[in-house]
């Protein structure tokens, strides 16, 4: 139970940070090739499901079950760790700038999908387009409440 602390909890984000950041991709394709993979083989959308899962969703999941789990165990908030609150007042509000363009994006790509899905008379496979960036939002929801919680980091020293 040692491990799980704050500290630990604000390495593993800053670590999914990096790997969201550069595996943001592998979770959904532009809508054109998502497309026309889900219409030859619709089953396909599991391997975008499991990517999101494993690349963008599970990192940034652990990274605030250790944060959280640590703050109530030791009751020691990240402004508590460092003395710069305003770094975690930036990084927080760069989690959260993230999650939005993330959330835009997944918006965006999902209406363009399923306008072309209905403009090629595609039947079928609204729902697993709809699981496919759903699954996607997910990780970017995760990111837009670590932005919060960071970025709320100094209320909670002050309740200390």
């Amino acid at each position: 139970m040692r491990l799980i602390r704050v500290e630990v909890g604000l390495i593993i984000l800053t670590f999914a940070f990096i790997v969201s950041v550069f595996c943001s991709g592998s979770a959904a394709d532009p809508p054109w090739r998502l497309l026309a993979i889900l219409e030859a083989n619709p089953h396909l959308y599991l391997v975008y499901v499991r990517n999101a899962l494993l690349y963008l969703i599970l990192p940034v999941f652990m990274g605030l079950a250790f944060s959280i789990l640590g703050y109530i165990r030791e009751r020691k908030s990240p402004t508590g760790i460092f003395d710069g609150w305003p770094l975690l007042m930036i990084i927080g509000g760069m989690f959260v700038f993230w999650a939005v363009l993330g959330l835009r994006f997944t918006y965006t790509s999902y209406y363009d999908t399923i306008s072309a899905a209905h403009s090629r008379n595609i039947a079928g496979i609204d729902n697993l387009i709809l699981t496919v960036y759903a699954t996607a939002s997910v990780a970017d929801i995760l990111w837009l409440s670590a932005g919060v919680l960071l970025m709320l980091s100094p209320v909670f020293k002050m309740q200390q």
